[in-house]
């Protein structure tokens, strides 16, 4: 993976499977770069991680003629933090991994694996975005029409995405399965009451989570009901945050949007809420989700591509609203406002959904998918 020890979805997924595995398995994280002194998600200390890149406090950043030439792999990748050391750095490191299976988190490190992987080795490539947003990018649309035909098995987080690559890649003989990801924390045994007029949010504050739609949805709500507030979770810098803290001076909505920066107990914070809301113009399988209905409480999202429409029963766990209606949005936003028992209901089931996400469930699925693979051919010839 890119960075075992970053804040964001990919480590937080990788650590929780890694974390239950290696109950029973022999697991080890290859991390190409290290930019936190400590790691934002602990990982179980009978893991070994072996670390590619450190750059702590600027220790081993790029500063090289290695890191100023272009990555080698074909087809070409499109992360600009990819460079021919990377390529050294990996190739390495992959070609240690002598026998069991190697599981990689993104294109251009599904490429390295059936790049240089030994023979033998089991290949399995986890994406942590959605088919369109991937398909869109020419640059990875080449590396996966190239790299997951050759891989043992490509995991995907819904069945939406996994028709999509079977109708994009017909004929291949790789096994496209369906993975979810896992709740991070053990489900609440006492749901909130819903009774705190706090609607939460959160996420990293960049483009894709639609923090600002988020904002312009719940102002209406705002105006009819002047007790109730949304509290935004995430860290952010640059133009995005910018564009929150404007519009809400626009919006005069600086009492009621508060934008509380990162913090680590997100499991207290939804208990403390009424209502989980998320902007989002593009996920893969929102985690944040699903750690919100851990805890008990209704939701309401947008059907953007790809993850809410299959984790969302509108109506029935929460709202799902066509994909960019604002108003649409605001509309059931206020029914949840409005109606406590409507979201003690939606809460609880919510609450009830969320079983299938534990994180031991979801690991027993990668158990089944191994054992698969080991009853099956051999690795595909890269």
């Amino acid at each position: 993976m890119f960075d075992a020890w970053g804040g964001g979805g990919v480590a937080r997924t990788t650590v929780n499977l890694a974390n239950e595995l290696c109950r029973t398995h022999d697991v080890r994280v290859i991390s190409l770069r290290r930019r936190r002194r400590t790691p934002r998600f602990e990982l179980d200390p009978r893991i070994a991680v072996t670390t590619l890149m450190d750059a702590r406090d600027g220790v081993g950043s790029s500063s090289g003629i290695l890191d100023r030439l272009p990555s080698r792999l074909r087809p070409r990748v499109s992360e600009a933090s990819m460079s021919l050391r990377t390529d050294l750095l990996l190739r390495r490191a992959v070609r240690q991994v002598g026998s069991g299976l190697l599981v990689s988190t993104r294109p251009s490190l599904h490429l390295a694996a059936t790049t240089w992987a030994r023979p033998g080795v089991t290949t399995v490539g986890w994406d942590h975005l959605n088919f369109p947003t991937r398909w869109q990018n020419p640059l990875q649309q080449q590396v996966l029409r190239h790299t997951v035909p050759r891989l043992d098995a490509y995991v995907v987080l819904t069945e939406a995405d996994r028709r999509d690559y079977l109708a994009e890649l017909p004929g291949i003989t790789t096994e496209i399965r369906v993975i979810r990801n896992s709740v991070s924390w053990p489900l609440a045994e006492h749901p909130p009451d819903l009774d705190s007029r706090v609607v939460v949010a959160a996420g990293r504050l960049v483009s894709r989570k639609g923090f600002p739609r988020l904002v312009r949805a719940f102002a209406p709500v705002a105006r009819a009901h002047p007790d109730w507030q949304l509290h935004i979770y995430g860290s952010g810098q640059g133009t995005e945050v910018v564009r929150i803290e404007t519009l809400l001076d626009e919006l005069d909505l600086r009492r009621q949007v508060l934008v509380q920066g990162y913090h680590q107990d997100l499991p207290t914070v939804f208990s403390e809420a009424s209502v989980y809301a998320m902007g989002s113009r593009s996920e893969g399988f929102p985690m944040v989700l699903i750690e919100a209905m851990s805890v008990g409480l209704p939701l309401i999202a947008f059907d953007c591509p790809r993850g809410p429409g299959e984790t969302i029963d509108d109506g029935v766990n929460g709202f799902l609203v066509d994909d960019d209606d604002i108003a649409g949005y605001s509309r059931a936003l206020a029914r949840l406002v409005e109606d406590a028992d409507l979201r003690r209901r939606l809460g609880a089931r919510a609450r009830q959904d969320a079983e299938r996400y534990v994180v031991g469930s979801i690991a027993a699925d990668w158990v089944t998918l191994f054992a698969d693979l080991a009853r099956g051919s051999a690795p595909a010839a890269r």
